[in-house]
């Protein structure tokens, strides 16, 4: 009993030698190129906002808290890089803008704790007799002041690694 075998088709493209077929390449994903004009802005804004209510809240309990440094960077970081896309050259621009928040931050706090019972104002503290508001700043020197602004940095690392996943 013998029956004729009949071959396999065969394809119409040429294939290797040996193994399967190569899969399909999918296409590399286009990056966007950055906006560090935007993402600075952005940072900028952040900041401003952040570093004012970081100052009201320790200025009307009178203590200081690390998870607001912590926060003030994170925030100020992820602004900047969700809308500035990725580049190192961002958390050059973060890292300095969320240590001027929260010393702002600080400096309000001062000067609203100076300012408690006296008749001047905390602007006027701020506008006329900075050199003053800096010296009382710097006189209430502890190393909780630089780990807080250290807390700023560390929190603006961990903003821009999650900004960036």
């Amino acid at each position: 009993m013998s029956q004729p075998i009949t071959p396999p088709p065969q394809p119409s493209e040429p294939q290797p030698d040996f193994g399967y077929p190569a899969a399909p390449v999918a296409p590399a994903p286009v990056r966007k190129p950055g906006n560090l004009v935007g993402g600075a802005l952005a940072g900028f804004a952040t900041a401003v906002v952040t570093g004012l209510a970081y100052g009201l809240i320790t200025g009307s309990i009178e203590r200081q808290f690390g998870y607001a440094a912590f926060g003030i960077g994170f925030a100020v970081a992820l602004a900047t890089f969700k809308v500035g896309g990725r580049s190192f050259l961002l958390f050059v621009i973060s890292a300095p803008l969320a240590v001027a928040a929260t010393f702002f931050g600080q400096l309000l706090a001062v000067a609203m704790i100076e300012t408690k019972d006296t008749t001047e104002s905390v602007t006027d503290l701020f506008l006329s007799h900075f050199g003053l508001l800096t010296d009382a700043w710097g006189n209430d020197q502890s190393i909780l002041r630089y780990g807080f602004l250290a807390l700023a940095v560390v929190g603006a690392w961990a903003g821009a690694s999650r900004a960036t996943e």
